[in-house]
């Protein structure tokens, strides 16, 4: 399977899990969700692992990436399922959609030469971007929300998209040397660490009502197929494009909002949207 179908089903898996992360985190806290949907995810990676005896590999000098990898992953989660829970669902996804910009241009700086077309394309997601984070504002301004705290939303959209950006380059770069499999189990129990780390500072102890544990469960599952699947299409030189084609989980979170959450999307945010997603297909293309 080429590098952009595994990337398709990455976004349709992100977005599903991303687009369940609205109501549980509302529900429970960025926090509390995470570890819960990482957990299971952990759980479902340690069990194929041991079951299908998968090789591993021991490399010392590359695990630091697999450290960035689970680290980043649980940064962005967080902030990631906080912006969706603040709202609204059309300004947030395609902020952190924007991501692959960042992935490219970080494989520009260690030799790679994109086309005149992908630079345009990059262009494009940026001039999205900023058409939907300007829509939604004027929404926002209309309505009986605090700009102040629209504005903070907009700046957590814009660091989780960074930390997504990280998370991606560090993950492909660790898959030639671990594979798919072990980099994103390796890089989920960090990620795990890291999460039982903060909840033992803070000296609390995470609780979560029964009621919930089955969209948790099934939201842990989504989430760690769609990485699943983005880091299987990231092997040899079709690594940018998985990365820009699993970017198209915010078309599947805004559709998602769209037609569940009956959420008001402004003609020109509409235009901003598929602004981004039919730049990210271009650059997937190219």
């Amino acid at each position: 399977m080429n590098p952009a179908l595994w990337g398709s089903l990455s976004a349709l898996s992100l977005g599903t899990s991303d687009f369940a992360a609205r109501f549980t985190t509302r529900a429970m806290g960025a926090d509390v969700v995470y570890l819960a949907v990482l957990g299971t995810g952990s759980l479902i990676l340690t069990l194929w692992v041991f079951v299908s005896d998968l090789p591993l590999v021991l490399a010392l000098g590359s695990s630091w990436l697999l450290v960035v990898s689970g680290v980043a992953t649980a940064l962005m989660s967080m902030l990631l399922y906080t912006g969706l829970a603040r709202g609204p669902v059309s300004v947030v996804a395609p902020i952190v959609a924007a991501n692959p910009v960042l992935v490219i241009l970080f494989w520009v700086a260690l030799g790679a030469e994109p086309t005149a077309v992908q630079w345009l394309a990059m262009s494009g997601t940026i001039v999205g971007a900023l058409l939907v984070a300007h829509s939604g504002r004027v929404l926002h301004d209309r309505g009986t929300r605090d700009p102040g705290a629209f504005r903070l939303t907009l700046w957590i959209a814009g660091a989780a998209c960074l930390t997504h950006a990280v998370m991606v380059v560090a993950g492909q770069a660790a898959v030639p040397v671990y594979g798919d499999v072990q980099t994103l189990w390796v890089g989920r129990l960090v990620g795990l660490a890291f999460m039982v780390l903060i909840f033992a500072a803070r000296r609390t102890v995470p609780k979560v009502p029964l009621q919930w544990w089955p969209l948790l469960i099934g939201q842990g599952c989504l989430d760690a197929g769609g990485y699943l699947f983005l880091f299987a299409g990231s092997h040899g030189d079709g690594r940018e494009i998985a990365a820009v084609t699993g970017s198209a989980f915010g078309a599947v979170t805004v559709l998602l909002a769209w037609i569940v959450l009956r959420e008001k999307i402004r003609p020109l945010q509409w235009l901003g949207v598929a602004l981004v997603f039919v730049c990210i297909a271009t650059l997937a293309g190219g």
